[in-house]
């Protein structure tokens, strides 16, 4: 299984910490709090890099990739101080609250799940989300080790409009993550040239053959906006780009 030989980040400097300080009773998420740094209130800081918690989940949604952890952390503590179970459907996150509910849409296979967010990662690449085994079971992917997905917040104070399509355009599919990068680029700049503000993204679908690199662009308000932006990408010559709609 592809996480066999990962270590969950903060696991990893909990127990430097301990090495150098002594320390006998904490939990990893306690690392880098900023009780006795200078962070700023909110923040805390893995392997050098800090991270700023969102005051609120609401209106939260975002696309990206989702891995998923679980013996190595099964039994041990979450960053908010509960108690890790690979077979529970749970998360962790880097910037929302502790806990927030969150709706979880696999892009792959239209499978969803709803689960709350009690731990703080993953802290590699460009991965947006960490699920526990069952939560990646269910949604399709914990045999293939990571998912493009949608991830919507459902706290009460965030819901509004939780149940509504959301409408997305899919802007080209590459074998090499180069490539959808460049075309991330150039995409970026002609919104940018057109004044459009959306968001351009690249999403990982791994499968037992290749793992695959798309060009997503979304969310868009409306049918005029795909239209339009779906015109851009012709004129451009990057091709008929695929209305998707995730509800």
């Amino acid at each position: 299984m592809k996480y066999s030989l990962y270590l969950h980040p903060f696991l990893v400097t909990w127990l430097l910490v301990c090495a150098l300080s002594g320390c006998v009773s904490t939990h990893p998420g306690a690392v880098g709090d900023g009780a006795k740094s200078k962070l700023p209130p909110g923040s805390y800081e893995v392997f050098g890099e800090v991270y700023q918690v969102l005051p609120t989940a609401a209106g939260y949604q975002e696309l990206g990739v989702a891995s998923w952890y679980g013996k190595k952390f099964h039994g041990r503590l979450t960053a908010n101080g509960e108690t890790y179970d690979m077979y529970q459907v749970s998360a962790a996150h880097k910037s929302l609250p502790l806990p927030t509910r969150v709706r979880v849409v696999n892009l792959d296979n239209g499978r969803k799940i709803d689960l709350r967010v009690n731990d703080r990662g993953p802290f590699v690449d460009d991965r947006l989300i960490d699920l526990s085994y069952a939560a990646a079971k269910a949604l399709g992917y914990a045999e293939r080790g990571t998912a493009a997905v949608l991830v919507i917040a459902l706290d009460d104070d965030a819901a509004t409009g939780t149940d509504a399509p959301q409408h997305y355009l899919q802007a080209g599919v590459f074998g090499q993550a180069q490539g959808a990068k460049t075309r991330l680029r150039r995409i970026a700049g002609l919104l940018r040239g057109m004044q459009i503000d959306v968001a351009v993204r690249v999403l990982e679908s791994e499968s037992a053959e290749a793992v695959l690199h798309k060009v997503w662009i979304g969310p868009l308000v409306d049918v005029d906006q795909r239209e339009a932006i779906a015109d851009l990408l012709l004129d451009n010559a990057m091709g008929k780009a695929i209305a998707v709609t995730v509800n």
